[in-house]
């Protein structure tokens, strides 16, 4: 069995997406290239000089709308498989670390409150400061 190392070093080859996410990948690209060659198809048959075509060029439009559709099904694939999933990923992270400042400003801001309070009355104040408590927790846990 091979272990993967997850160091921050640890860099994925550009294309790692076929390997990672293939089935995935296929269904959106199949799905995104029938789209857009029967789009193009439909386009093409419709604006056609002489309908009703005859279905040998009804068939060579197809054929042709589909080769032209490959090269831009791919690179939207990809982005449907991979980049949406990482903006989504990036944006909780980002939220997640928004609500956790939230919570350590909301600590500090406490502590103060009793700081302030004590030295107001002249007593001696001793707590540790919240980044102080987070350490000792995790140092003895």
């Amino acid at each position: 069995m091979v272990s993967r190392n997850n160091n921050a070093d640890d860099r994925s080859p550009p294309f790692s997406i076929l390997t990672h996410h293939a089935g995935r990948f296929l269904a959106t690209f199949y799905a995104i290239w029938a789209l857009l060659t029967g789009l193009l198809s439909y386009a093409r048959v419709v604006t056609a000089d002489n309908p009703p075509l005859v279905w040998q060029e009804t068939a060579t439009i197809i054929i042709i709308a589909a080769a032209v559709t490959v090269g831009i099904a791919f690179p939207l694939a990809i982005g449907i498989v991979e980049g949406i999933p990482m903006v989504l990923a990036k944006l909780y992270t980002d939220r997640v670390r928004e609500e956790g400042r939230s919570e350590e400003r909301v600590e500090w801001e406490a502590w103060n409150e009793r700081r302030l309070a004590a030295e107001r009355e002249g007593r001696p104040f001793t707590e540790p400061t919240p980044s102080r408590k987070e350490t000792r927790s995790q140092g003895s846990g």
